[in-house]
């Protein structure tokens, strides 16, 4: 088929379906999207709570448990444990398709019927007050963590160890305030670096060491503000600027910031890749219209993967094949679900594991051949299921995701609002649920900033039982023994604020998952980037090809 530009039913936009998406389409046997690319990805990631924990009790024991559902919740919540035991079946739960009714609302139904675990740690041990973890271990405020051990407050930190306080790290140990860093170590304060080592506020640098506030540099090995050092200078400018010191970590991002705006900035980061577009792609091919994909081949509209391979549209995934309209899913022809793990052929699920051949199922665990939950042998399944599409077609189901009006979440409860930031007003006026009581304690605080120690040496696990108050938003947050051993042992300050102000900070410091024309600063060549106009004309924005000539 041709090129055609459709009009969102959603945001009421224009947006284009390449003659390779209908391809794509027609062999998943789906109708092409009514919605806009990232009026998918919004519907998509609203399905997705990560950090906004509470207190509750288990609808199963009644113990108390840390949930990512609040006790306000329509439908039953248990304890990772208690979900995950032998002493219950999901399939009890099962219902025959109602071919009179439109089947969302049966789906949703099943939903409220059916136990939810409280928190997703699959896998994963001493993890409890993180979420969306897979294979953790001894993690703390880590959420979308794949393959973790010994790291805290962190947001995709995956195959990481002893990370604090980053955002997209991977296959990194000991790094501190990092944003898009990659097999790196001992890495602090940087951004947008790669196999780095024992180097401070670093912006997009390939194999560097002993490196401070340097910018663009490539295999290089002591220097500093971009300049070479002999190794004792390098040493010295370390005494007389402590990295416990916040003055001075203001002081190395602002001179950094000052060589970003005079040094050529490519428009992309990625690597090893062949016909890909986006951002934060890596061992990618016939990748487009991507963000932060470690890996991938002929898949389009991915927005944090692992792996994806001959799929769309899909977002926060470890390792997906044939995937479409997915959230937080692993495994083989998984379409429009959510939380499917190890699962192929599954259809419009949710919350299912080790899966084969479910259409509209919830909380399933190695079964097969299931619709709403209700077994059928394969005979009846392969009859009925031309059938539901056929009555989803009817009713203009096929094909879409799940409703904002089904998911679980309000918008500022899910993930969502860290992507597609909307005020209260906005959001409630575009349809969404806003939740005014999500639990954040102000005035406990045991003991001001001020008089907390300044000198890395002096940190005890005293400091655990104190009450602090953060400086920008003044709600209070406790320091763990584990991050204060880190602290000590890097010789850093302890933070000011709380874990959700740094997030929110390391957020913004990212380009959004949008692209926007511009020009190459060097050689004018047309190019799609994720530097939004404004910063256009603030940075000089290069083609790759001219900015691998620059840096090499």
């Amino acid at each position: 088929m041709e090129q055609e530009t459709k009009n969102c039913q959603n945001c009421k936009k224009d947006f284009v379906i390449e003659p390779d998406d209908f391809a794509f389409y027609e062999k998943m046997k789906v109708p092409a999207p009514t919605w806009c690319p990232q009026c998918r990805q919004q519907g998509r990631i609203l399905i997705r709570n990560f950090k906004t924990l509470y207190k509750r009790n288990s609808d199963k024991s009644g113990k108390s448990i840390i949930s990512m559902y609040s006790a306000k919740a329509p439908f039953t919540v248990w304890s990772h444990d208690e979900w995950w035991s032998d002493d219950w079946d999901p399939h009890i739960y099962g219902r025959d398709i109602d071919f009179a009714q439109p089947f969302f609302p049966q789906i949703k139904k099943l939903w409220d019927a059916v136990p939810r675990y409280a928190v997703i740690n699959t896998q994963s041990v001493n993890c409890i007050y993180s979420n969306g973890v897979l294979n953790g271990k001894n993690c703390y405020f880590v959420f979308g963590s794949v393959d973790d051990e010994d790291c805290a407050y962190g947001h995709i930190v995956w195959n990481a160890k002893d990370c604090v306080d980053g955002l997209y790290v991977f296959k990194s140990e000991l790094c501190y305030e990092c944003v898009d860093v990659l097999g790196s170590y001992r890495l602090l304060y940087s951004q947008e670096c790669e196999d780095c080592r024992d180097s401070i506020g670093l912006f997009d640098c390939r194999g560097c060491s002993n490196c401070i506030g340097c910018v663009g540099l490539r295999q290089k090995n002591y220097y500093i503000f971009n300049k070479p050092v002999e190794k004792e200078a390098y040493k010295q400018f370390l005494e007389d600027n402590p990295t416990h010191s916040l003055q001075v970590i203001a002081m190395i991002l602002e001179e950094r910031e000052k060589l970003r705006r005079v040094l050529p900035q490519r428009h992309f980061f990625g690597s090893h890749n062949t016909n890909v577009s986006g951002n934060h792609i890596y061992h990618a091919k016939n990748v487009n219209y991507a963000f932060d994909v470690k890996s991938g081949e002929d898949s389009k509209f991915i927005f944090t993967c692992r792996e994806a391979i001959d799929s769309y549209d899909i977002s926060f995934t470890a390792d997906i094949e044939l995937g479409y309209q997915n959230a937080h899913c692993m495994g083989r022809n998984i379409m429009f679900s959510h939380v499917c793990v190890n699962c192929t052929d599954t259809y419009y699920s949710d919350n299912c594991t080790n899966c084969h051949n479910i259409f509209g199922c919830e909380g399933l665990k190695s079964a097969e051949y299931c619709i709403l939950n209700k077994k059928y042998s394969k005979e009846e399944y392969e009859t009925l299921l031309p059938k539901l599409i056929k009555h989803m077609e009817e009713t203009k189901e096929w094909g879409e995701f799940f409703p904002k009006e089904m998911l679980p979440f309000a918008y500022n409860e899910s993930i969502v609002n860290e992507y597609f930031s909307l005020t209260k007003e906005e959001a409630i006026d575009q349809g969404y649920r806003w939740e005014d009581d999500i639990p954040r304690a102000k005035g406990q605080e045991t003991i001001s900033n001020d008089e907390l120690p300044k000198n890395p040496k002096l940190f005890t696990s005293e400091l655990a039982e104190q009450v602090l108050r953060c400086n920008t938003c003044s709600h209070n947050h406790r320091l763990t023994s584990q991050e204060i051993f880190f602290y000590k042992k890097l010789d850093l300050a302890l933070p000011p604020d709380c874990f959700n102000c740094r997030h929110e900070r390391r957020m913004k410091s990212r380009n959004i998952r949008t692209l926007f024309p511009g020009h190459c600063a060097k050689c004018n060549k047309e190019i799609q980037t994720s530097y939004k106009l404004e910063d256009q004309k603030q940075y000089k924005i290069y083609c790759e090809q001219c900015y691998q000539q620059e840096v090499a």
